[in-house]
């Protein structure tokens, strides 16, 4: 079973960012361990080597060719574009159209459902308003305190 191109193409995207990780550390690496190369003659010091940058170098370069193919084959199975220019060009415009009635429609329905809204928050008032009204006082007398405890 194929993945869909809305998958393929986010798992395409996830690939290249890694790929570009890679490469950054990588270059940053090799420019941090690069050994010192003689400008106009100079002697050299020798730089202390705590690894071997050559077999180091090899890894980074076999992990970037990974990660290339990686998205190579993932550029592989994109599916074909179809069609020419225009029809292209015919199917964004329905696409667009499409967008513009749903947009209208969901507007539509927004109107309506902040109308409801409102009829519910005005009844909610009505009813608080007559709860309020048929509630005895909070306070009270003296007495119907003392009978309260």
């Amino acid at each position: 079973m194929t993945a869909p191109p809305v998958d393929l193409v986010s798992s395409l995207q996830e690939a290249i960012g890694r790929l570009n990780a890679m490469l950054f550390n990588y270059l940053g690496a090799l420019q941090r361990d690069a050994p010192p190369q003689p400008v106009k003659g100079e002697a050299l010091v020798a730089a202390p080597k705590t690894y071997d940058v050559l077999a180091q170098t090899e890894l980074m370069a076999s992990d970037l060719m990974a990660g290339l193919k990686d998205v190579e084959g993932l550029i592989q199975q994109l599916p074909e574009l179809s069609g020419s220019e225009a029809e292209e060009v015919a199917q964004a415009v329905a696409l667009l159209q499409q967008n513009a009635e749903a947009s209208q429609e969901l507007q539509q329905e927004l109107v309506a459902a902040s109308a409801k809204l409102a009829q519910l928050q005005d009844a909610h008032g009505v009813l608080a308003e007559a709860a309020l009204r048929h509630r005895p006082p909070a306070g009270g007398t003296a007495e119907q305190q003392k009978t309260k405890s």
